[in-house]
């Protein structure tokens, strides 16, 4: 990912401050990494898993909040939705209260395997209430981020952070929008029951908020990136 790469992605998201219906909208935005000094990325640049590395030295993290209205179908009717993307700031990134220690006897699982033999942390990286997204310390490392809701699942994305950051800015950040990902690998087991309802919403409620947004093209896009 270059500047000109983060620039395209995040256009969908830019843009959605023209729409109508949205009633406040706030965050920091993108935050440069240069801003902060020469010597603040190598700081954190050896602790960074080398799938989190361009993202960081290109931009201190990225947060983005925004509410809206929506029409019901009851006539006169609205209801209100959110959309959040908080990607941390490094020298928030391996802080105590931010990650995840992963003891042995808490009884994980990663969705899909048979075992669970990752050791060391989890670091949520997307931190939006009570879910995140993020992915294991540089001793267990893969490519893969991982959906987790703060139980004892990990659930494989099936996409590289990159992947990942273009499609929530996509998703317009759009709340629990990484719902749809889960529901869509893997159906209605586990916590992705929750994933058939917020898909629902995600699919009735996103033309209605954003006009240009097309659900087909969405998914297109998620099976692009995906890690095969």
């Amino acid at each position: 990912m270059n500047r000109e790469d983060y620039i395209r992605i995040s256009r969908p998201l830019v843009n959605s401050i023209k729409q109508n219906n949205i009633i406040s909208k706030g965050g920091n935005g993108p935050r440069s990494t240069e801003s902060f000094g020469k010597d603040f990325f190598d700081k954190y640049k050896y602790e960074l898993p080398s799938s989190l590395f361009i993202f960081y030295k290109l931009t201190n993290g990225f947060s983005d909040y925004w509410e809206a209205t929506i029409s019901t179908r009851t006539e006169g009717q609205k209801t209100s939705e959110r959309g959040i993307i908080n990607i941390l700031p490094l020298d928030e990134l391996f802080q105590k209260h931010s990650v995840i220690e992963l003891e042995a006897a808490r009884g994980y699982y990663i969705k899909g395997e048979d075992s669970f033999s990752k050791t060391g942390q989890f670091i949520p990286v997307d931190y939006v209430e009570d879910i995140c997204a993020g992915v294991f310390s540089k001793e267990n490392e893969d490519e893969i981020v991982y959906f987790h809701d703060f139980g004892i699942g990990f659930y494989p994305l099936k996409v590289n952070f990159e992947g990942y950051v273009e499609l929530a800015f996509a998703a317009r950040g759009y709340l629990m929008w990484q719902y749809v990902i889960v529901y869509l690998e893997y159906g209605k087991d586990d916590s992705a029951m929750y994933g058939k309802s917020r898909y629902d919403d995600f699919i009735e409620d996103m033309p209605l908020l954003f006009p240009d947004f097309k659900i087909d093209e969405f998914i297109k896009l998620y099976e692009s990136l995906k890690i095969k």
